[in-house]
């Protein structure tokens, strides 16, 4: 009998009820880890009178019996073995986690942190348009690039199993954002977040138990971000450069001033978002980051910015306003 405090065991038997035409039955392992309990075949059967209860062995010393019984050792030290490794692995580990181990089952492999976020951000880039956009694809992306390269410098490896991400690792992942790779408080942040809602996801699914972040602020600290002076924004129009590309730049950012409305707004600035009334053209959009109405007036330069590279009349409902470059 096996003590019902015993954290794991390994029980061999046979099932009498399931009686084959030969008289055989078969041999049964039961896996009990603490107090969970799951039940998988040995691919093995014997007659009833040829088992021994105590042992839970074949009993005699015939070949047979000796063949049999070293199937049954190693089937148990194959169990053992990857019961342990199961352990460095997982955060958990059931009694179906184990079957499925030694049946070769891929459920049993260790989850891996870096290939869980890189299916996230393929689920991302699938809903880009919908429910995701390419810049948040990006933000994951290059948060997933700074941990791994900080998993490559730290700890030797290019993934490791989600169950080693601890408190201690994201305080050190922390550290390295802001010293090793210069990034300021709030950027720190941002990376941690990302991270953050990674391991979210693992302890949505069980696949972790403790929250990694726990006691871990990630509170951005309030910027007091510069302004353009009358007098630099003026520079700005002034200037003027051999390469067109830079010229569009000055040109697509001073409408930005003129507008107030950020470059993903710009973007995706369409000609029915353009309405005119006795006072000119008005910019009437929905905000992309914030999704609040805005009823901006166009002013003469903005104005003039829009016809140095197309003609609103000529415009289509759904065609761009400004022919943008990427950011």
């Amino acid at each position: 009998m096996v003590s019902k405090k015993a954290t794991f065991s390994l029980v061999i038997y046979i099932s009498r009820t399931k009686t084959k035409q030969s008289g055989e039955v078969p041999v049964l392992m039961k896996i009990n880890i603490k107090g969970e309990r799951a039940v998988m075949q040995l691919q093995r059967s014997i007659h009833p009178d040829n088992w021994d209860n105590q042992r839970s062995r074949a009993s005699g010393r015939s070949n047979e019996a000796n063949e049999f019984n070293r199937y049954i050792e190693s089937v148990l030290t194959r169990s053992r073995q990857k019961y342990s490794e199961l352990i460095t692995m997982h955060e958990t580990v059931t009694p179906q986690l184990l079957r499925d181990a030694i049946l070769g089952v891929n459920t049993a492999k260790a989850r891996m942190i870096i290939e869980i976020w890189e299916d996230h951000i393929a689920g991302l880039r699938k809903l880009i348009g919908k429910e995701s956009t390419y810049a948040t694809c990006q933000k994951y992306t290059a948060a997933k690039n700074h941990f791994q390269t900080f998993l490559k410098q730290r700890y030797k490896a290019a993934d490791v199993p989600i169950k080693t991400i601890d408190n201690y690792m994201v305080t050190e992942f922390s550290l390295y954002l802001k010293t090793e790779k210069g990034c300021n408080y709030n950027t720190a942040n941002k990376f941690l977040q990302n991270l953050k809602r990674i391991t979210y996801r693992c302890l949505r699914h069980g696949w972790i138990v403790k929250d990694p972040f726990a006691g871990i602020s990630l509170k951005m600290k309030e910027v007091d971000r510069p302004y353009l002076t009358e007098e630099e924004l003026q520079k700005l129009m002034e200037f003027s450069s051999p390469f067109d590309r830079l010229n569009r730049v000055r040109d697509f950012f001073i409408f930005s001033c003129f507008t107030g409305l950020a470059y993903a707004d710009v973007k995706k600035l369409k000609r029915s978002e353009l309405e005119i009334n006795d006072t000119g053209y008005w910019i009437k959009t929905k905000r992309k980051k914030t999704g609040g109405r805005a009823n901006i007036p166009l002013l003469p330069v903005p104005v003039k910015i829009i016809n140095k590279y197309v003609n609103i009349e000529m415009l289509q409902d759904n065609d761009p306003v400004l022919p943008l470059l990427s950011n």
